[in-house]
């Protein structure tokens, strides 16, 4: 999958050039958030985040550049934030890993709300790359499942549909109670009430 750094023009080299191009998204996906892409142009962009449009051109050649940058930022910083928040637990199987790496999917949905709707309408703007973000999401959970069946702790199965299911729960999941909610409801114990009713029916099946 393309990296977000290859659609800079030239990646930052000072403190305040990474602010200002931090400046920039965070502008950027404020008005793709209430516009949608489409109905956005630069000089909104521009505008939101009050800089020049010369400032825009010096990081990004065309919206769609910056678009996409953001989507795979998101991407990587998702990623990140799990892998960090599941190192610094000690935990035991796979299970406990599933449970926790749903609950900070939905932190960082929770922090970010605006991510799902930025993602999503990449399944719009650039189906390509929606499909290459699921696609390679799913590839690196499949090898985490692969050593969880290999261990044991899972039973065997097609693990391109478990690593689709699961995303595909922590997906609606955020889009139930993060974009459709009140996220100012989402304490600590509710989002790991709703992970541990998803973690029961996991684990004990949903038919009779």
């Amino acid at each position: 999958m393309e990296k977000a750094e290859n659609l800079l023009k030239a990646p930052p080299t000072t403190r305040l050039r990474e602010a200002t191009l931090e400046r920039l998204c965070f502008a950027a996906e404020q008005v793709f958030m209430e516009k949608n892409y489409y109905n956005t142009s630069i000089n909104d962009i521009v505008t939101a985040a009050q800089v020049s449009i010369g400032t825009f051109y010096n990081y990004f050649p065309d919206k769609i550049s910056m678009y996409k940058y953001i989507v795979l930022k998101h991407g990587q910083q998702i990623r990140r934030f799990i892998a960090k928040g599941l190192s610094e637990r000690k935990l035991l199987n796979r299970q406990e890993m599933e449970r926790e790496g749903i609950k900070l999917y939905l932190d960082y949905c929770v922090e970010n709300p605006h991510v799902i709707k930025i993602i999503w309408q990449s399944h719009f703007v650039a189906p390509e790359l929606f499909i290459a973000y699921y696609d390679n999401f799913g590839k690196q959970y499949e090898k985490q499942l692969q050593t969880a069946v290999d261990a044991g702790e899972m039973h065997p199965a097609d693990l391109e549909i478990v690593s689709y299911i699961l995303m595909g729960t922590s997906n609606f999941l955020a889009i139930k109670y993060v974009e459709f909610g009140d996220v100012d409801s989402l304490t600590d114990k509710r989002l790991y009430d709703i992970v541990d009713e998803v973690m029961a029916i996991l684990r004990r099946g949903m038919f009779l």
